[in-house]
């Protein structure tokens, strides 16, 4: 005895409106066997969509029992419902219900992508499907440039894609001219020929007269269930059996879920590229900063690696955050003395500073000198650009030379104006320039000049009797920086008794300004990373409103099998699509805005790792995820039926 396809056991179904019940549909029971074909009729509001959707699965009833092929779809979870739906139903809607944004072929093959039916199957099954119902020309033609009996044909190819036993028609013929009528309800007595099931929901008598079986319902109950003569219709084997209707792989299922996910992107170019806007600033902020902080630190360990690495500073005090005056007298010329005497130390320089006014021709400005011995610019690698340095006659007899920077050689002489031999008033003494040189190391911007005068000079000329404040130390090439650190260290405290000093090489200058450049660049980054999490917030609410948006997309895509996981997948890629394009473009922006400052300028570098892009990308991909998951969540409960009503 052949058991039935469908039936219904005193099935009710009840929707809250307020605070008032209303039942749509009252104990219905119904047995529909497989291959009849079924007419529903009704007036609006009699409760027949209602019918075919608790049928099709997209709705559940408020009691009662349903069976589907021998399955209780009114136990089944919303995983096992779209199961049903994908193998065994296929809808035909009054409004088509196609995807405006993809083309027929798109539209038809969208049943097929939820399941393991092999890529060359479902292309000659689509072609078939499209050939037997007269379309194979409108394939890649989107539903604006098709008909209105184009359109519903592709929603009949979509409805047979995976082969469905059970095929619901809502209104089939509503939206159609008489013509376009007749050629779908010929299109369906076809399929019934072919051993499908077909139930048409329709208010028009003339459509359902043409089926086997006529069931009239009214306030949401069965009044008629009539029987009649079938319409002869030729056996036509319109379509293959199904090889493969089971679930796709996980694997496959991503894949897919990537593909439907760009061409939405694709079908709404100026959303994604809204989504996108803050994730780019975002990123291009965040990879500019750590390329001008990478360019900064290779500019300072160039400038540090200028200075050969052996030299080192002996100041007065425990460190720069302690000085103490009780130490400031800590170094003497005693320490330079019996520094000179090691075999290690190629030469030693005191350094005593000042701050005063040099004035020349009736222009003044403040000036910072460095008293320092002849033997200072060997030890700290000065270029003379002009002139030559001190000697030892300088510095017995405290002349009044002076030795510019190149700053102050071009505020006190400015043009081409040769500086050597003229005279710069100091303290109302006339001082002599001798010569004009460059420092190598970084360039610290103090907004004053400097200059280089004899330190016996300045402590009698201009100071005074003043401590020491440096002695700066020159040391072997085969002597590493640490090992010059603590050898200075144990000589200076046998002479001295304790330690009221401290070392500092050129390495640990290095490691003060990186330690510096990495702390501004930190901080800009960290600014520049709250436009990612601004970027971020964005992206969810456009995902937000762009579920509120494609509610009816989702509805259509659950119809035809998709399960709720497939749909929190496809917003969750979407979102992951979003913020790793936007971290593309948003690293490809900082590259060319790298470039054009690099034309404009030359102040600064900006240097472009990998690990910073990589991290910028991976990023904004776990944006996407984080951003994307509450949306996706909320796309994924969507009601069937409700979402299909959303227009």
């Amino acid at each position: 005895m052949t058991k039935p396809i469908i039936e219904l056991k005193n099935v009710t179904r009840n929707f809250s409106a307020g605070t008032q019940t209303i039942s749509v549909l009252k104990s219905v029971s119904l047995t529909i066997m497989p291959g009849e074909m079924v007419a529903i009729m009704g007036a609006s509001g009699s409760g027949k969509s209602t019918l075919m959707n608790i049928i099709g699965c997209l709705d559940k009833p408020s009691s009662g029992e349903v069976y589907i092929n021998g399955i209780a779809t009114h136990q089944a979870d919303s995983a096992s419902l779209a199961e049903l739906r994908s193998r065994w139903l296929g809808f035909i809607f009054q409004r088509y219900h196609l995807m405006p944004y993809l083309t027929a072929e798109e539209n038809i093959a969208i049943p097929a992508l939820y399941t393991a039916m092999p890529a060359d199957e479902r292309q000659a099954r689509i072609a078939l499907l499209a050939e037997k119902l007269g379309i194979d020309t409108r394939l890649e033609h989107k539903p604006a440039q098709l008909s209105g009996g184009q359109q519903q044909r592709v929603s009949v190819c979509r409805a047979l894609m995976n082969g469905a036993q059970i095929i619901l028609a809502d209104e089939p013929t509503g939206a159609l001219d008489s013509a376009s009528g007749r050629a779908l309800m010929d299109v369906l007595h076809q399929l019934n020929a072919d051993g499908h099931t077909v139930i048409i929901v329709t208010h028009d008598r003339d459509v359902a007269q043409q089926a086997q079986r006529i069931i009239e319902i009214s306030d949401g109950q069965i009044v008629t269930d009539n029987t009649q003569d079938a319409r002869e219709s030729g056996e036509i084997q319109l379509l293959p059996v199904v090889g493969v209707n089971g679930r796709a792989s996980l694997s496959r299922s991503l894949l897919e879920s990537v593909r439907m996910a760009w061409r939405s992107l694709l079908g709404h170019r100026m959303r994604a590229f809204l989504s996108m806007l803050g994730i780019i600033i975002g990123i291009s902020s965040v990879v500019s900063s750590m390329a001008v902080g990478e360019g900064a630190r290779q500019t300072i360990m160039n400038e540090i690696g200028k200075l050969g690495n052996t030299t080192l500073e002996i100041r007065p005090g425990l460190g720069w955050g302690s000085k103490r005056p009780d130490m400031e007298r800590a170094l003497s010329l005693d320490d330079i003395s019996s520094l000179s005497k090691e075999s290690w130390v190629l030469g030693v320089s005191p350094v005593v500073t000042s701050m005063t006014t040099a004035i020349r021709q009736s222009f003044a400005s403040s000036i910072i000198l460095s008293g320092v011995s002849d033997d200072y610019f060997s030890l700290q690698g000065i270029r003379f650009i002009t002139g030559n340095g001190f000697t030892r006659q300088d510095i017995d007899s405290r002349e009044p030379v002076l030795i510019l920077d190149e700053t102050s050689k071009e505020v006190l002489f400015p043009g081409e104006e040769d500086p050597l031999g003229q005279i710069v008033q100091i303290k109302g003494a006339p001082w002599r320039v001798i010569g004009v040189a460059s420092k190598p190391g970084p360039k610290v911007v103090s907004g004053f000049m400097s200059a280089w005068i004899p330190y016996t000079s300045l402590l009698q000329r201009i100071t005074g009797d003043k401590p020491l404040e440096a002695l700066t130390l020159r040391f072997q090439e085969t002597l590493a920086p640490q090992e010059a650190g603590l050898r200075t260290e144990r000589l200076l405290i046998r002479a001295h008794g304790k330690k009221d000093f401290f070392v500092q090489t050129d390495e640990q200058l290095a490691k003060a300004l990186q330690k510096t450049s990495n702390s501004m660049s930190l901080l800009v980054t960290a600014i520049a990373a709250i436009s990612l999490l601004v970027g971020g917030v964005g992206v969810m609410n456009i995902m937000l409103v762009s579920v509120t948006e494609r509610t009816h997309e989702i509805g259509i895509r659950l119809s035809v099998g998709a399960r709720p996981s497939d749909i929190m997948h496809q917003f969750l890629i979407e979102a992951v699509l979003i913020c790793t394009l936007g971290g593309v473009i948003g690293v490809l922006g900082a590259w060319a805005a790298g470039n054009v400052f690099a034309l404009l300028t030359t102040e600064f570098s900006m240097v472009f790792t990998w690990l910073p892009v990589i991290m910028a990308c991976s990023f904004s991909a776990l944006i996407g995820l984080t951003f994307g998951y509450f949306p996706a969540r909320r796309a994924a409960r969507l009601n069937p039926t409700e979402a299909l009503a959303r227009e």
